[in-house]
């Protein structure tokens, strides 16, 4: 099947590169690069849309536990689905990998397209501690 342009749109790739103009991005890439500003985005951060954002922020220095998790994922459940109407969310996972690093968090999401329907995966670090 194949996506029409205006069905998925199109947008600025980034990181933003000034020196040759501007670059877009098209279809499904822009799609899943407007998944991880989402991510990356707290609200407030976007000038006229002031509940734009999944708020991870929030989370840091959050003890690694169950509930934490399950708020980290609530968050990005609600923030898809307020946000991104392009997207169908199949399933959404936080899960702590590794024993040995207690602050890494991975967040896995599953979703699709509404113009297209294959699956689609993204899987996110999240750090309950800031490595800056």
């Amino acid at each position: 099947m194949a996506i029409s342009f205006a069905q998925l749109g199109r947008g600025v790739r980034f990181p933003l590169v000034t020196a040759t103009g501007w670059d877009w991005i098209m279809g499904a890439d822009a799609v899943d690069q407007a998944l991880r500003a989402l991510l990356l985005t707290e609200p407030g951060e976007r000038i006229g849309r002031p509940t734009y954002g999944a708020g991870l922020r929030r989370f840091l220095f959050q003890p690694n536990s169950v509930e934490t998790r399950a708020e980290i994922r609530r968050a990005i459940e609600e923030a898809i689905q307020r946000h991104e109407p392009r997207v169908q969310l199949a399933s959404i996972s936080v899960t702590a990998p590794d024993p040995r690093t207690p602050t890494l968090l991975r967040i896995a999401i599953t979703y699709s397209l509404r113009a297209d329907p294959g699956p689609r995966n993204m899987v996110f670090p999240f750090y309950l501690q800031s490595v800056a």
